[in-house]
């Protein structure tokens, strides 16, 4: 016997039994007012009657026959619950938040930037006030350096004149005091100088943003002025044809 024949001679016989038990049971629920029948396939695809239906049965799809084998009710297999998503872990939310933080400040950067100037001009305007205020504490303070430079110069001077005795100790704190100032203020003339070149930067940024803001207006704009004009053309074309 080949495999097919085998298989449909299984069948066959799968459906006998299905149906001598079947009648079976409705010969055995006619003498029972209230009995059901249950019509359920098990995991191998197997069909099963029975007057209960068993625990494995419950959430698959199922069939119940009145005591004249009439289907009198049908119940769909219950669907998979649904995964819920996993939630994000915090270092992700940290990040999202960030993210729309920076999102919001660029938008308000760019409506102050289009509400404080009206043209390239007034950026670079603005920039070169901004410059000109920092070069102007450079300038003091290269000026400050002259003044302690000549004033050090002066101290070592003194110091030959006071041979063979020792250097008064008020002369040596007071070349300390001034090389300790000189520091500060080459410090300061360098954090003035990067200053300055980050704040042309920052202006030379804005003027770039403000002419890409203007443009992307103009697009919007002589898009919408293209559609009215199309628009318009249409209603003349129409009304000329009446």
């Amino acid at each position: 016997m080949n495999a097919t024949a085998y298989r449909s001679e299984r069948k066959s016989a799968a459906c006998h039994v299905g149906a001598l038990a079947l009648a079976v049971l409705l010969a055995v629920m006619s003498g029972r007012a209230h009995a059901a029948l249950y019509k359920w396939t098990d995991a191998h695809g197997e069909v099963h009657y029975s007057d209960k239906l068993p625990v494995e049965a419950v959430n698959g799809a199922t069939t119940q026959l009145n005591r004249q084998g009439i289907t009198v009710h049908k119940t769909e297999a219950a669907r998979p619950i649904a995964q819920q998503p996993v939630a994000r872990t915090e270092s992700e939310e940290q990040k999202l938040r960030e993210a729309e933080r920076a999102r919001v400040l660029a938008a308000r950067r760019d409506r102050a930037l289009i509400e404080s100037y009206a043209s390239e001009a007034e950026i670079d305007l603005a920039k070169s006030r901004a410059v000109a205020t920092i070069d102007g504490q450079v300038r003091s303070a290269y000026a400050y350096l002259a003044q302690m430079t000549k004033r050090r110069q002066e101290l070592e001077d003194k110091k030959p004149t006071y041979a063979p005795r020792p250097v008064p100790g008020s002369l040596v704190r007071e070349i300390e005091t001034i090389d300790a100032e000189m520091g500060r203020q080459n410090e300061f003339i360098a954090a003035k100088e990067r200053e300055a070149a980050n704040v042309a930067a920052r202006y030379d940024a804005d003027k770039q943003r403000f002419r890409e803001l203007r443009a992307a207006a103009s697009g919007s704009v002589a898009t919408t002025d293209s559609r009215s004009a199309s628009t318009s053309t249409v209603g003349i074309t129409l009304t000329s044809a009446r």
